[in-house]
């Protein structure tokens, strides 16, 4: 059978550079459409950010005030008197570049793409790429503050490589859990809810795991760990009871009884480990990342994945200022 010839072919060949850069911005905006249910950024914000409140004094239900020189419709606030889109305060405030690229890097970012593969595909340099990535982070402060694991929970810790202290002249590699090593608590209830929290460098202290774990737990939750002494601090913060194992790889009871964490902080080390170049101060912004993400996967039957990202950004006042390298809410 003949093959059919693409009767847009010779359309396109004919199209100037700024023509298809145009019908390349309709055809992602399209695909973006069909895949995430818009393919604006004012599509979107008319279907999740309707009447947006103030992003400075958070006052709600203000009065529309015609529109920016794009188009964008506009706010004035009654409370304090200043005006807005629906996009002030948001990551994606000032951004150059439009709905469709951001989709394709925010579903980037979901699957741990490198920022160089980020960059490439989006159309982006590295350094952009870089902010970017802060920007949906800095989304995320606090975000695990209101997760709260009841019922059955298992703790644990694993540790990671201090990538700053590892690079100092003079470093040597020690045995065991040193403190050239970070810890990061882990824990995971029945219900598949998820934490994980820095824990300082090497082996903590009872104070420091409750300090990390505790505001996270219901009271009266079992808990199911190995035989860590420091755990105990946080088991009595909490009035819970305690299931114990010995920690053993050749004993089919532990690993059994253990899995769930043990998966858990298996997932967490591969996430971790695929940020090349991660800084140690940005490694609690990467957790929440993947807490939120873990969360967001369970619900994806109900709430496409990247559908429900974007949302969240487009609702959460949040910054990122590459100067400081910080996260800080918008207050004007």
């Amino acid at each position: 059978m003949p093959r059919r010839e693409n009767p847009y072919a010779g359309m396109v060949d004919g199209l100037t550079d700024s023509q298809l850069m145009e019908l390349s911005s309709a055809v992602a905006a399209r695909r973006c459409r069909d895949d995430v249910g818009f393919g604006t950024f004012d599509e979107a914000a008319a279907a999740w950010k309707p009447d947006p409140r103030c992003p400075w004094c958070h006052h709600e239900h203000n009065h529309r005030d015609s529109s920016t020189p794009s188009g964008r419709p506009r706010w004035v606030c009654t409370e304090c008197g200043r005006t807005y889109t629906a996009l002030t305060g948001t990551v994606f405030e000032e951004s150059k570049k439009d709905f469709a690229t951001w989709s394709q890097f925010v579903r980037l970012m979901c699957y741990n793409a490198q920022l160089d593969l980020a960059a490439e595909v989006c159309g982006i340099t590295h350094q952009t790429a870089f902010e970017w990535r802060h920007r949906v982070m800095a989304t995320l402060g606090g975000y695990q503050k209101r997760i709260v694991l009841r019922d059955r929970c298992w703790i644990d810790e694993m540790y990671v490589e201090d990538s700053i202290l590892k690079n100092t002249p003079g470093y040597r590699t020690m045995r065991g859990l040193s403190r050239n090593l970070i810890c990061v608590s882990v824990a995971i209830d029945v219900h598949k809810n998820p934490v994980a929290a820095v824990c300082g460098h090497g082996k903590p202290s009872g104070k420091r795991i409750k300090d990390a774990l505790s505001s996270h737990i219901a009271e009266g939750t079992t808990f199911l760990h190995d035989k860590e002494r420091a755990h105990n601090p946080l088991i009595r913060a909490v009035k819970g009871t305690s299931i114990a194992y010995k920690a053993d790889t050749k004993d089919p009871d532990y690993l059994e009884g253990m899995k769930m964490v043990n998966s858990l902080c298996a997932w967490v080390r591969r996430f971790i480990e695929g940020y090349v170049g991660m800084k140690p101060e940005n490694l609690q912004e990467y957790l929440d990342w993947y807490v939120y993400l873990f969360r967001v996967k369970q619900a994806d039957e109900k709430w496409p994945k990247i559908a429900r990202v974007l949302r969240h950004l487009m609702l959460t006042d949040a910054h990122y200022r590459s100067s400081r390298k910080r996260k800080y809410p918008h207050t004007g």
